[in-house]
């Protein structure tokens, strides 16, 4: 069984593909309960989440506080745009993971002063993320035990001083505004995880303090009508439509 929490399909993707690979299932953790499943007679149990600040989205955190004992080979997957951290080791003190992996993705954040990410390095990164995927679904049928995430420097403090942060301070709705562009169809008060979004007089309102931040709204509009701060308008964005450079042109 293969778990996955995703905002713009990245984790997703590679949680689907991994499960179809090994001849398993994966699950969307959103509205579900670890507790619900009987995990006793899993040959393999994994993880795949997006990294958020350097840690793996508080969301999954919780989610995994709930998983019972198992003897099943454990193994999480992140993916993430630049480096990790220590997400992985962090996970690995809730669920004991054998393996960690990490798989570089596309980036979906267009919302700091400086650009990650362009169209034009988002379709060289999917390209080497094919790749690095087949081996990683290699090594946990292989059941190796390793973890081989690129963690960046100063990686124990980002995770465990500077992520804290992000889950108390940053996660804010406030900074979202609507433009004249939106043609009220919903799609962002359906690919909302949190719930935070409800359409309101053919307008999408924030209802929450908080969210999860995955940017899964701003970036499956398809009007681009929704932005983040003052960073974020005229900015390449993305959500995972397959490894195929043609799907994106």
């Amino acid at each position: 069984m293969i778990f996955y929490f995703s905002g713009t399909g990245n984790s997703a993707a590679v949680a689907q593909i991994t499960a179809k690979e090994l001849g398993d299932t994966a699950i969307d953790i959103i509205g579900k309960q670890a507790e619900d499943y009987d995990l006793s007679q899993e040959d393999y149990l994994g993880f795949v989440f997006p990294v958020y600040a350097w840690a793996a989205p508080e969301v999954m955190l919780r989610f995994a506080e709930g998983i019972g004992h198992t003897d099943a080979y454990v193994f999480a997957i992140a993916t993430f745009s630049n480096v990790a951290g220590m997400a992985v080791e962090q996970f690995s003190e809730i669920v004991p993971l054998k393996s960690g992996f990490g798989i570089v993705m596309p980036d979906n954040y267009p919302v700091t002063d400086h650009i990650i990410d362009t169209k034009e390095s988002s379709m060289r990164k999917l390209g080497e993320a094919k790749v690095r995927l087949a081996e990683v679904i290699a090594r946990i049928r292989n059941r190796d035990e390793v973890f081989d995430v690129k963690r960046g420097e100063n990686a124990r403090e980002n995770t465990y001083v500077k992520a804290p942060v992000f889950n108390s301070e940053w996660r804010k709705t406030k900074p979202y505004h609507v433009s004249d562009a939106c043609v009220g169809c919903g799609l962002c008060e359906k690919k909302c995880p949190a719930g935070a979004v409800r359409m309101q007089e053919g307008k999408p309102v924030w209802i929450k303090e908080d969210c999860y931040l995955c940017m899964a709204c701003l970036n499956f509009c398809p009007a681009e009508a929704i932005d983040y701060g003052i960073h974020s308008s005229g900015r390449w964005r993305y959500t995972f439509k397959g490894f195929s450079e043609e799907n994106y042109f």
